[in-house]
């Protein structure tokens, strides 16, 4: 996805019954057209990564078939973004209206995120070309001691456990920084971004769960804050472009 300090998602829909030449008008405009009038427009955006859902979450649907990840270079750049989108329409781009699928789109997620972690530091989870995603939040009504415990115990203790137990390349943690768009109940307070080295790793994860018992795995017990956690989706994604 991203390593960036900050960075910006967009996860879209478009009809199931599109067909594939219009998915392939699609897919030409978002990369060719759109993505770049995005980092045109947006002081501070750096590069945007594009990806594919490969598989949902177990448990019903959760994620949005296409996903963009735009890396923010400061601070500043993703709070004038937020300043833009709560002001004007007038202050705001305005980007080229794209092809019939494009037409046909649902914005399902805009989100913007705050990075906490790296693991390996030196490995960056955007070069891998799948990625797994989990958002999650803390135990509801967790207090700001009980959300650090929470912190501290997903970066020391759980982060490395998943790398070793699925054989994951690399793993990032990000905070929200803002939810703009994402459907009820909400959106997760923080996302973990696990890098899976190739399609042949990527497969046999995805296969092996289908038929996982997210709750038979051996990784650690946590304080309370961990194990009464709410977990919004688990998503594996395929890098477009």
């Amino acid at each position: 996805m991203s390593d960036a300090l900050f960075t910006y998602w967009v996860g879209m829909d478009i009809p199931a019954d599109t067909s594939a030449a219009d998915v392939a008008d699609f897919n030409r405009f978002y990369s060719n057209v759109h993505r770049p009038e995005v980092l045109a427009s947006n002081p501070g955006f750096l590069r945007g990564r594009r990806y594919e859902l490969a598989q949902d979450d177990p448990r019903g649907p959760r994620g949005p078939r296409f996903l963009a990840a735009y890396d923010i270079e400061s601070e500043e750049a993703a709070l004038l973004y937020i300043s833009r989108n709560d002001g004007p329409a007038s202050g705001r781009p305005v980007y080229s209206e794209g092809p019939s699928a494009w037409q046909k789109r649902q914005t399902k997620w805009r989100l913007m995120w705050r990075h906490i972690l790296n693991n390996p530091p030196t490995v960056q989870v955007s070069a891998s070309p799948y990625m797994y995603l989990v958002g999650m939040s803390e135990a509801a009504g967790s207090d700001a001691s009980e959300i650090a415990q929470f912190n501290d115990f997903y970066n020391k203790i759980h982060v490395p456990e998943v790398l070793a137990g699925y054989g994951f390349v690399s793993g990032a943690r990000y905070a929200r920084m803002r939810e703009f768009m994402h459907p009820a109940p909400g959106s997760p307070n923080y996302v973990a971004m696990y890098g899976i080295a190739d399609e042949q790793r990527a497969q046999a994860f995805m296969q092996s769960r289908l038929t996982a018992d997210p709750t038979g795995n051996s990784f650690s017990s946590g304080p309370p804050s961990w194990e009464k956690r709410d977990t919004k989706w688990r998503l594996t994604y395929r890098q477009v472009d």
